[in-house]
């Protein structure tokens, strides 16, 4: 991608798309020094891990549902030479890469404060392995939620629905963390394992198996995305 597509595309994505990661971790930093004096260490450690486990995932799953799919001038975009699935792509590797950063400079900063919660099946292993594999916590629900986000918002083609939709699936999984905890069939999309069963024995197979479950969401993706009358078929009301 060229740097003069890069910014077009960086203008077309908007401030919100910047702003919102950065956002969530200075609002959600300076609500836990407010209240750390009512807290335990181990509740901070687990409101630290949670807001990289949940709050981060969960604001990069609607941003992709609302913003990565959507172009005011799609018929324009598909009698052009590159293929509109490259440049949807283009804008969702964008929206990752960037909140990947984000997250990772999080973790990053936690490490070195002491302060990160790690999941017990990887508590006992030598650095630098445990500190890579513990990036797997936040990268694995971002990129499930992500796809999920992308299918919703080329199927339902409204980006409020698409990110209602997102945003309702990963609240249930907070109400119900424990139900998605003990149904062994439901542990393979449970997304918050670390924030609600830091003891889980199979934490690291299920941070696998959303990242698989997401690489075929993302074939399917690109799959809908050579359809130009799925793309054209509610192109007015898309909003």
């Amino acid at each position: 991608m060229s740097l003069d597509r890069l910014r077009y595309e960086m203008r077309l994505l908007g401030r919100p798309v910047v702003l919102t990661p950065i956002l969530i971790v200075l609002g959600f930093t300076l609500l836990l020094i407010l209240v750390q004096h009512n807290m335990s260490a181990s509740n901070i450690r687990r409101a630290i891990a949670g807001s990289l486990e949940v709050l981060l995932p969960m604001a990069a799953g609607v941003i992709v549902a609302t913003v990565a799919t959507h172009d005011p001038a799609i018929e324009l975009q598909l009698t052009m030479p590159r293929k509109y699935d490259r440049t949807a792509f283009g804008r969702f590797l964008l929206i990752f890469f960037w909140m990947a950063l984000v997250s990772f400079l999080t973790a990053l900063l936690l490490y070195l404060l002491g302060d990160q919660r790690v999941p017990l099946q990887i508590a006992t292993w030598n650095e630098p392995w445990q500190f890579l594999t513990w990036q797997l916590n936040w990268l694995a629900s971002n990129v499930w939620l992500m796809a999920v986000a992308l299918v919703l918002s080329l199927l339902v083609r409204s980006r409020s629905a698409s990110g209602a939709l997102v945003g309702a699936f990963a609240v249930i999984e907070l109400f119900a963390h424990d139900d998605f905890n003990h149904t062994l069939w439901l542990r393979p999309v449970y997304l918050f394992p670390l924030t609600f069963s830091p003891d889980a024995d199979y934490w690291l197979v299920n941070r696998f198996e959303l990242i698989g479950t997401a690489l075929v969401l993302f074939l399917c993706v690109w799959f809908l995305l050579r359809l130009p009358e799925l793309l054209l078929s509610h192109a007015p009301g898309e909003e």
